[in-house]
């Protein structure tokens, strides 16, 4: 260190360069070694690099060559005078007698120096070859640049050489560039400080004009050159190696800003392929979600003063194929804008289309989604938000690019079942297209609205596509027209432009051969909008309805009911939030008043005079009095205690006559104005639940449940579609496909919640027979058949607090715990099969059942024998806990019989008679009375044993 700092004193103090000339190749290659030495200080290497800073200054900078006072005054301004023309011939003339004794002197010195620009230029390529990979593993390649001291000490030397000593140096000039381009990306501020000030310093003052017209034409077929090498080692270089490429790009892009224009438009399409091939697009990311904020500072029209001034949109993480990094990925993202900035943007639209047009799709894994990916980051730059181009996207180029990629093939083509692999292709080209439409609307703002008419239809098309891509990049796009034309929110645009396209929809929803893809725009429109904002949703629901009817034995049924499903849960969703609203705007002094007039006495009175007049309302030719009494009694209130004792002609004929009667009130309610809809839907669910298809048939199944749970408050039409239905769902409990005979029983536990005794006369008839004969073939002893084990077993975990003690079981993934005496022993799973949901299912309908409908009273030795079996150690806790709420139902309804069986399952002991008059029991008395009850349950009793003592303390205190 400290020679270090004696040479630099010696070289200020000499300060003669032709003296300093003779041991600068010392000198130089002096530093060199000490900068160089393995396991070196920082602080010896930054001396050093300082040191051979001042060592080129003062040996080979432009003010110490000879002649550099002339060129000085060469490019000083010249005078056109003819003063100025005689000085300058006589110059010259004098000038001639000395050419022959210089001639001599200067060759030797010119030698010598390109000799020293030689040596030099190897000298620094060494030195600039510590590149981050040799950092990163560690290798003695290169110079070590682990500390930012040593990258300033660069940064400065590399300033020296551009600035300093430009003529003799000319060979390092673009070396020493592509250096302070890399170190003004460096994480460190005072190293990216230190680059930048010696660039700025070389575009504002150090190059003259005529420099500069040597150096850009240099520069452009420098870039050039470099996207060439990037494109040569993207999938081989180490990705800090290629990122320090993609840096050096911007920084020429950046220095040469309009000056590269023409060059860019000259080789556009190679440039275009070259950029492809950087950009090689992987994947879009499902797992990761990025949020991007926009704002929209200009007000689109007079009428958006409610439009947000922000918005969060979500879109997909992309991932490069030869870029891992995210930091990586938005620097070469930031690259694509900047070029599409000084690019013209009729050049790069027209290359891209040219691309995607002649792109072979069965060539590539992801077909052109590189092509579109490049396109989309070029126009980025045009965005209000990037305000670095200096061109502009008018309205007819959007509306070319708009063209242009509405007919591409990847547009529908990505739902298409034959072929998996180009159809994901398609998948992820099509959400970067739809995603070009949505910088389009971010480009134009307001001016997007025209284009609403050609646009609209098909992104709420691909808003319901099979591709969770697509989905996401649609609403993405979605967001941002409506957010950047003025409107409030989405449904707020579907709203002002649903005459756009609900003739197109209506029309194809009858021709789903043609437009496979049809139904599934129904189902996004009502999936992210609300019902009430669509103002012809009527049209659109008659027109779902006739497709329904002429596709039932289509391929296109699928489709069809999960458009329905939207609709019927659209409907719900609306209908309870509207009696919500109601019910807030009701005082406390009406809902006190109206819980008064629904008394058991009111409601016993008004049954007996309903059975009197042979189902005649006898309220309605009351006085006026009381017909403000019966204002209060809820439209269920005459059938939900009548106990299925009227005929079912009762429904239907006073249906229609006593919904009029009862005023306009309710039928200006959002149930009652779509619940013709719901009826109809429900009709047409009966052609389905004979499809054998169990996708399909458990879609129905749960149409009919969400119905029935809509219609629960309107009684006189949901018994006689329950009446119709209950045939047809008869057979589905005798399949051999477990998902729907859950979800059959699932629906005849919604129906027994709401029709009562209505359901619970069939049901001991019909359903228990075929129930009973289910719950014997489920079994969960050690010779059950045990659940696979899978990688979500795995992956499931228990603490200790949770579990403090347990003991392994037959099952993969089961622990049982140990229990107290107050709670209920069971084996925990992580995974439930469909056996387990079946059984569920069963239990949670019967329990439904016993506690809706006194018929089940005759059931319950049955019930009670068959599912005391499931009260076992060994079955699911959540099996255990549904049969103990059975139980509990089943007490309500005969509890004598069931404390025959829960006790002698518990083997329960009678306590000792309290008179002496009467002996105490044996220890076999209580035995021989248990033998009867548990002559079917003999291998169950020990397993049962303790949970049913648990039910005889809960049920029997």
């Amino acid at each position: 260190m400290q020679a270090i700092e004696v040479l630099k004193c010696v070289l200020l103090f000499v300060r003669d360069p032709y003296t300093l000339r003779q041991y600068l190749p010392g000198v130089a290659a002096g530093f060199w070694k000490s900068a160089n030495a393995p396991q070196q200080t920082s602080k010896v290497i930054v001396a050093a690099l300082q040191g051979l800073a001042i060592a080129l200054d003062l040996c080979i900078g432009d003010d110490h060559l000879p002649g550099s006072d002339e060129r000085r005054m060469k490019q000083t301004q010249q005078k056109f005078t003819l003063e100025a023309i005689r000085q300058s011939v006589e110059t010259n003339a004098t000038e001639r007698d000395d050419i022959t004794s210089v001639d001599v002197a200067s060759n030797d010195d010119d030698k010598w120096l390109e000799t020293t620009a030689m040596n030099l230029d190897l000298l620094l390529s060494r030195m600039f070859a510590a590149s981050a990979t040799a950092v990163a593993d560690g290798t003695s390649t290169g110079l070590p640049r682990s500390s930012w001291r040593v990258r300033c000490a660069l940064a400065q030397l590399c300033g020296t050489v551009m600035l300093q000593c430009r003529q003799v140096l000319r060979a390092s000039f673009f070396r020493c560039y592509d250096e302070l381009l890399v170190l003004r990306g460096d994480a460190i501020t005072e190293v990216a400080k230190e680059a930048d000030k010696v660039l700025q310093k070389l575009q504002m003052s150090a190059l003259s004009s005529e420099e500069s017209l040597q150096v850009l034409p240099e520069m452009a077929d420098r870039f050039q050159m470099l996207l060439s090498t990037l494109v040569l080692k993207v999938a081989t270089e180490h990705e800090a190696t290629k990122v320090n490429l993609v840096r050096t790009l911007r920084g020429y892009v950046e220095f040469l800003g309009s000056s590269l224009t023409p060059y860019l438009d000259a080789s556009i399409e190679s440039i275009y392929t070259s950029l492809c091939r950087v950009v090689s697009f992987a994947t879009l990311d499902i797992e990761l979600v990025v949020h991007q904020p926009l704002s929209n500072s200009a007000k689109p029209n007079e009428d958006s003063d409610d439009a947000p001034a922000r918005i969060m949109v979500s879109q997909f993480q992309k991932r490069l194929r030869f870029f891992n990094e995210e930091a990586s990925v938005r620097e070469v993202l930031e690259m694509l804008r900047e070029i599409g900035a000084v690019s013209t943007p009729a050049g790069f639209i027209d290359c891209a289309f040219t691309l995607l047009s002649e792109t072979n799709m069965k060539a590539t894994e992801t077909g052109g989604a590189e092509v579109v990916l490049v396109l989309n980051e070029l126009l980025r730059a045009y965005c209000p938000n990037n305000k670095c181009s200096i061109h502009a996207v008018d309205v007819h180029l959007v509306g070319r690019i708009l063209e242009d990629l509405l007919v591409l093939e990847a547009w529908d083509k990505h739902n298409s079942p034959t072929d998996r692999g180009s159809s994901r292709a398609f998948a992820s080209q099509c959400a970067l297209m739809v995603e070009c439409i949505g910088v389009c609307a971010e480009i134009l703002g307001a001016k997007f609205k025209p284009f609403l008419l050609y646009v609209l239809y098909p992104l709420v098309e691909q808003l319901g596509s099979h591709s969770v891509e697509v989905e996401r990049a649609a609403l993405a796009a979605l967001e941002k027209i409506y957010f950047f034309t003025g409107y409030k929110s989405l449904e707020a645009l579907f709203q002002a432009n649903m005459d756009y396209f609900v003739d197109a929809l209506c029309a194809r929803l009858e021709h789903l051969d043609a437009y496979p893809m049809t139904a599934f725009v129904v189902e996004a429109l009502l999936r992210h909008t609300r019902l009430s904002s669509l103002p012809l949703v009527d049209e659109v629901t008659s027109s779902l309805l006739r497709s329904v009817d002429l596709y039932q034995d289509s391929p296109h049924v699928d489709s069809l009911l999960r458009a329905l499903k939207n609709l019927l849960g659209s409907i719900a969703r609306d209908a309870q939030e509207a009696e919500g609203k109601k019910e807030e705007t009701l005082g406390d002094d009406e809902l006190e008043k109206s819980a008064n007039s629904c008394s058991l006495l009111s409601e016993f009175i008004h049954e007996m005079k309903v059975l009197k007049n042979d189902g005649i309302d006898a309220f309605e030719t009351e006085t006026e009095g009381g017909d403000k009494e019966n204002r209060f009694v809820p439209e269920s209130s005459d059938l939900a205690s009548v106990k299925g004792g009227m005929p079912l002609e009762y429904d239907e004929v006073l249906s229609d006559s006593h919904d009029g009667d009862e005023g306009n009130e309710k039928e200006n309610t959002a149930a009652s104005a779509y619940r013709a809809v719901v009826i109809d839907i429900m009709d047409r669910c009966g052609y389905f639940l004979v499809n054998s298809d169990p996708i399909a048939c458990c879609l129905v199944l749960s149409l009919i449940d969400e119905g029935v749970r809509f219609l629960s408050k309107h009684r006189r039409q949901l018994l006689p579609l329950v009446a119709r239905m209950w045939p047809e769902m008869l057979p589905r409990l005798r399949v051999k496909n477990r998902a729907i005979i859950t979800s059959t029983v699932r629906v005849i536990t919604t129906l027994a919640e709401t029709a009562g005794d209505f359901v619970g006369d069939r049901f001991v008839e019909t359903v228990w027979p075929i129930l009973q004969s289910q719950l014997q073939t489920i079994h969960f002893d050690s010779d059950a058949k045990s659940p696979q084990l899978t990688r979500s077993m795995l992956l499931l975990s228990k603490s200790s607090s949770e579990a403090p003690q347990v003991v392994n079981v037959q099952s993969p993934g089961a622990e049982i715990e140990k229990p107290t005496d107050n709670e209920l022993s069971a084996v925990s799973i992580g995974r439930k099969t469909q056996e387990i949901y079946q059984l569920l299912a069963i239990l949670s309908c019967l329990t439904m059942v016993c506690q809706q409908s006194e018929t089940m009273t005759k059931l319950v030795p049955e019930i009670t024998r068959t599912c005391c079996r499931y009260l076992s150690r060994s079955a699911p806790r959540e099996v255990v806990e549904q049969t103990s709420e059975l139980f509990a139902a089943l007490v309500q309804l005969n509890g004598d019989e069931v404390f025959c069986t829960v006790a002698a399952l518990a083997d329960w002991t009678p306590p000792t008679p309290p008179s002496s008059r009467f002996s105490a029991y044996g220890p076999d008395a209580a035995q021989h009375f248990y033998r009867g009850h548990l002559s079917g349950q003999s291998g169950q009793a020990q397993t049962c044993q303790g949970n049913a003592r648990v039910l005889m303390k809960r049920l029997f205190k």
